[in-house]
């Protein structure tokens, strides 16, 4: 198989990072996609000492580390009202997912219309 060229043909692995913009009741704030290695950082650093993970932790530091422009600390976060934290874990979120980024929707999958009858 061929492998994926870089944009400037050196790396087969290089790749360019997604940004997208959030509007905050009328100002912008700028994220982009974390990489493998930063996401399991936010999945190592907010490990509990029972192994858990702490999903509140781990999601306010992808939040910090995906933050672009304004550049947002998790001292910044806990700040925040709750409705605004909400509409920013939400966005980054779904920015990180990797649910809709590589596999095309399936017509035949019936696990949207478990529970309706």
């Amino acid at each position: 198989p061929t492998p994926i060229a870089s944009p400037n043909g050196t790396n087969p692995f290089e790749f360019v990072f997604t940004e997208k913009t959030l509007d905050v009741e009328g100002r912008p704030f700028v994220f982009r996609e974390l990489s493998v290695k930063e996401n399991d950082a936010c999945i190592d650093a907010s490990r509990q000492p029972d192994g858990e993970i702490n999903g509140r932790t781990n999601m306010r530091l992808m939040i910090a580390k995906s933050s672009v422009n304004p550049k947002i600390g998790v001292d910044d976060l806990v700040s925040l009202p709750n409705r605004i934290y909400y509409k920013i874990a939400e966005f980054v979120s779904t920015l990180n997912s990797i649910d809709d980024a590589i596999l095309p929707a399936d017509p035949d999958d019936k696990d949207d219309d478990e529970g309706k009858s």
